[in-house]
């Protein structure tokens, strides 16, 4: 125990004056008796001549020197120390990532259990605490710089709300490492339901995460077949008991079809919606019930009216690409397998060229390109061959909703990437990770790379194969003002209006309105699940509008590094945060419940 001030000890000379009243005389009460026969010690009081008397036991001096010791005491601002260890400063983190709104316990969430254990620790703080607040998720906010007002930051902590975002607290922590040169002394408390790297900031983690059964459906796509859509969702369970759920497919909000599908425990699956007859403009794949995350139990597609596409296929025979050319709508593949007359195909001026396992001699200087396997050192160089390898996708646009995807695949070409492009395919070899697969824009053309044929992978056989050929074709042949139709809850959209029209202006889900500032611009303000218009006007009577859905990041629907379970663990967990305990208070009470009882124990001498 420790306290804040030492001068309340100056009060103690106050002790003496109660004693000193005591050993005043007191004035004797007048009373008429019959008789002073019984009263023997009477004449010891008529013969005193000091104004002393003797010092008697007197409770009530002894509870009022109590009182004043207590008083004192109060003053000093005792505090009782958390594992013994003092701050001049808390900083405060709030995980309000998507993942904080599953269920905790009853209808609370995870956040809702952060922000109580936050405000209970900040309650617990001794008074004079320096007191820092930060939200994090996909970035972090300095909610409340500094203040030694407890009431300010628990407002301040109850202001903060969730998000749909994908992240962690980890970028709060990185906040902090900024801060904490201004504190000598600093603790921070991490409230989180995800591990995040501590090691170089004093403090601990509270863990909230508890384990909770829920069924998410990852993404939503379409092809056209024969004039009619072929729709896919894929449903993961991510809990650990066997469960069934019904899959409703949408079309502008009407019911098209549903279909019932059980899921073992930690099973994805792929629901196929065949021959959909649907000429609207949005899809909508929902679960029916609810369960301990609402937030994924709905994805949205966006069945874009573009131009039509021309794309040129020159491959000897590949079923796998061709299969996978079919789920875009609105493109016209032409196929060639003579890459000798290529240049009486470049006249035509495709959108999209795709050279399988061969190479013109005159690359197109116009129009996007795919390149499987095959060698073209003007733009790119090898690194070598390896003969069989375990390939995995890393986190790009290219891998959206794919982002653990691997298979196997056996005469790779390892790439030096270039400086204009990112690697999106790895694989792994006694020397480390080598880029097998790498995309980028270079002289106003998106040029995409594979190392290998896909004939000798595994990857046609993935279930992720069409989604990771309609991610790359669909980044490479985009048109209107939108380059993206469907994205997760706070990714930018790039906005390419015309300008000779009035600036756009995109309405969101709740029905607001946002008016863009430019007519190239990336909106960010995708923070609300749903479908968002974008509507561009000629003049007040006439315009033309698009669409694009935001989805719950895929990422958030199942945390996979739990605090608690981190066994590579370099800070502190805990299930419950603790703070300095204030004394003073609980000593003010116990002052007041003496005082009822001096006044009971006057009021019946």
């Amino acid at each position: 125990m420790k306290v804040l001030y030492f001068w309340p000890l100056a009060l103690l000379a106050l002790v003496p004056v109660i004693i000193f009243m005591y050993l005043l005389k007191q004035k004797a009460d007048k009373h008429e008796v019959p008789s002073l026969f019984l009263w023997r010690e009477t004449y010891q009081n008529i013969e005193a001549n000091t104004p002393w008397e003797k010092l008697k036991k007197n409770w009530l001096m002894i509870l009022q020197i109590i009182l004043l010791l207590l008083l004192i005491f109060a003053i000093m601002g005792p505090f009782l120390e958390n594992c013994g260890r003092s701050s001049e400063h808390v900083v405060v983190i709030i995980d309000q990532s998507g993942s904080m709104n599953t269920v905790h316990d009853g209808e609370k969430t995870r956040f809702d259990k952060a922000v109580s254990e936050a405000c209970d620790y900040v309650k617990g703080l001794r008074n004079g605490t320096g007191i820092s607040v930060i939200s994090s998720s996909d970035n972090a906010v300095l909610v409340l710089s500094s203040t030694e007002e407890k009431d300010e930051a628990i407002e301040k902590i109850k202001e903060i709300k969730p998000t749909l975002n994908s992240g962690n607290a980890q970028p709060g922590v990185e906040m902090v490492k900024t801060m904490q040169s201004q504190w000598p002394s600093l603790t921070t408390v991490c409230f989180t339901d995800t591990n995040v790297d501590m090691e170089d900031v004093p403090g601990y983690i509270v863990d909230v995460y508890k384990e909770k059964e829920n069924v998410g459906i990852n993404y939503l796509s379409h092809g056209d077949s024969n004039g009619k859509l072929v729709v896919l969702a894929k449903v993961t369970n991510y809990g650990k008991m066997q469960t069934a759920k019904e899959v409703t497919l949408y079309g502008d909000n009407q019911i098209i079809t549903s279909q019932s599908v059980s899921f073992e425990p930690g099973e994805s699956k792929i629901v196929y919606f065949d021959k959909v007859n649907f000429n609207g403009s949005v899809l909508r794949a929902e679960l029916n019930g609810t369960d301990n995350l609402t937030e994924d139990n709905v994805c949205y597609d966006i069945v874009s009216e573009s131009k039509q596409i021309n794309i040129l296929l020159m491959t000897e025979k590949n079923a796998y690409i061709e299969k996978a050319l079919e789920l875009m709508d609105g493109i016209t593949v032409t196929k060639s397998n003579d890459i000798a007359s290529f240049d009486s195909f470049v006249s035509q001026k495709y959108d999209l060229y795709i050279f399988d396992c061969m190479m013109p001699a005159n690359f197109p200087e116009s129009g996007n390109v795919i390149i499987f396997d095959a060698p073209n050192p003007n733009l790119y160089r090898s690194k070598g061959v390896i003969e069989g390898a375990l390939v995995k996708s890393l986190p790009t646009d290219e891998t959206r909703y794919i982002e653990n995807m691997d298979f196997g695949a056996a005469n790779l070409t390892a790439y030096v990437t270039p400086s204009w492009a990112n690697p999106f395919l790895t694989a792994g070899t006694d020397n480390g990770d080598m880029d097998v697969a790498f995309s980028g824009i270079k002289d106003g053309q998106r040029i995409t790379v594979f190392g290998f044929d896909v004939h000798n992978s595994e990857l046609p056989l993935k279930m992720e194969f069409p989604l990771l050929m309609y991610n790359i074709i669909n980044g490479n042949v985009t048109t209107g003002m939108l380059t993206q139709n469907v994205v997760n809850v706070g990714d930018g959209v790039q906005i390419n209006a015309k300008a000779d029209k009035m600036l756009p202006v995109i309405t969101k889900p709740d029905e607001t309105s946002v008016s863009l500032s430019d007519y190239r611009i990336v909106f960010t303000g995708t923070d609300e699940v749903g479908v968002y218009t974008v509507t561009q006007s000629e003049d007040k009577f006439s315009g033309e509008e698009e669409f694009f859905a935001v989805n719950f990041p895929s990422t958030e629907s199942f945390v996979e590094s739990v605090p608690s379970m981190n066994e590579d663990q370099n800070t502190d967990v805990k299930k419950s945060a603790s703070a300095d305990l204030d004394l003073k208070n609980i000593v003010i009470i116990l002052i007041l419940l003496l005082l009822g009882v001096e006044w009971i124990a006057y009021l019946r001498k």
